[in-house]
């Protein structure tokens, strides 16, 4: 089958789809299916088709760490051009048609993401848009409309031609390959098989030291957008790009973060779940963690408060050893804020004998330096530390269902 041939079975292919009712790109399956084949025996189609494969699959792929992502961008984009090429030919007369944002929407999102701009240019002005400035291309001359159904096949044929180097891919067991290995590959071979078999001969085997890396890039983002939401070259509605990412829409309550989002020189936020995958043989013990932050009064934990809480009090500076057993008789209750402390003040002082918080002005401090244990709260985290470990013990202590 020709590309005349194909051509002729494309156009009625979206004319039959239109007097239906829709006007977008082709999604006949016998058609699909006949492509598919052709172009998987024969690379050299697209050159019938002229729609610059070789030139727009290299500029897409070359210096991806990872091909199959960067496969799955490329191939929305040809779905774009074909959509717009696709409307010129059914809907010539719509005004929203004759301008293409390039500043915002599916121009920015999804084409300038995968193919550079030299080459987006070149392919809206086969469809006879021209550059207007910096921000818009419009239509100058519309071309004519086999020209039109030739350009939204050739991408029809790109976007087959993305899922079959992806096929490779997935036969091949890794995305992790220089571009050039797997287009000088696939030009060689009949068959996806014949494809992957070349691949296996030259790259190296698995559990090689040998990795494949692209170049950094300071100028671009690194990040490959997966997003399936429709995207729009007029104009519409589309993401933007302060939108944040999806993995910071939920995170675990404030209290299940890790103690070093809380510390003076602690790391970045990290989720609980690989927390408490880790080894409990590789964790250092409880009171180990806290004699490494003796020297760190502003470094404050939810969970080292929580567990500092739930021990007895008498044992916060001699951790007991696993299954030896507690202290006998109740526990004394747990520390609070004296009267003389205005609500949301922060204490000076506490005193481990009568369990309560000072303000430096206190009445009762007289009382508690005559025989009391009067600890000085240095730092303003430390007193934060104590106002707020107060707080929760009234809480446990006085609340419901709160142990005497």
């Amino acid at each position: 089958m020709g590309s005349s041939s194909l051509s002729e079975d494309y156009r009625l292919c979206l004319e039959r789809e239109l007097r239906r009712g829709r006007a977008g790109v082709c999604g006949d399956p016998s058609l699909r299916a006949v492509l598919w084949q052709i172009l998987v025996e024969d690379f050299d189609l697209h050159g019938a088709l002229q729609d610059d494969a070789l030139a727009l699959l290299t500029d897409g792929l070359w210096g991806r760490a990872d091909l199959a992502p960067a496969l799955r961008g490329l191939a929305r984009a040809f779905e774009l051009l074909e959509l717009a090429a696709v409307h010129l030919y059914l809907l010539p007369w719509r005004k929203e048609f004759s301008t293409i944002k390039t500043f915002s929407g599916g121009y920015v999102h999804v084409l300038k993401g995968a193919l550079s701009e030299d080459l987006l240019l070149q392919s809206f002005q086969k469809m006879g848009y021209v550059p207007r400035d910096n921000h818009r291309l419009t239509m100058a001359a519309p071309p004519p409309a086999c020209q039109l159904v030739q350009v939204a096949l050739g991408c029809f044929a790109l976007r087959l031609e993305c899922e079959i180097l992806g096929e490779v891919l997935a036969q091949l067991g890794t995305s992790v390959l220089p571009a050039e290995e797997l287009l000088q590959a696939r030009r060689a071979s009949a068959d996806v098989a014949s494809c992957v078999a070349w691949l296996q001969q030259r790259l190296p085997p698995r559990g090689s030291p040998t990795v494949y890396q692209s170049p950094l890039d300071l100028y671009r983002d690194l990040q490959e957008d997966e997003g399936s939401e429709e995207a729009s070259l007029y104009g519409g509605p589309s993401p933007g790009p302060d939108s944040p990412p999806p993995e910071l829409a939920c995170r675990p309550l404030l209290w299940e973060q890790s103690a070093k989002l809380w510390g003076a020189r602690g790391a970045a936020w990290e989720p609980l779940e690989e927390a408490e995958a880790l080894p409990q043989a590789s964790s250092p013990p409880y009171g180990a963690l806290e004699e490494e932050r003796e020297h760190e009064p502003t470094a404050f934990s939810f969970l080292a408060l929580r567990r500092e809480l739930l021990s007895p009090p008498g044992d916060a500076a001699a951790p007991r050893a696993p299954g030896s057993p507690g202290p006998a008789g109740p526990q004394p209750p747990g520390y609070q804020a004296h009267s003389c402390l205005a609500p949301g003040a922060l204490p000076a002082l506490c005193c481990d004998t009568c369990h309560q918080l000072h303000a430096p002005h206190c009445a009762a401090l007289p009382t508690c330096r005559a025989g009391h244990a009067l600890r000085p709260l240095l730092s303003e985290g430390q007193r934060r530390l104590w106002l707020q470990r107060a707080q929760l013990d009234t809480l446990l202590y006085d609340g419901p269902g709160a142990q005497p």
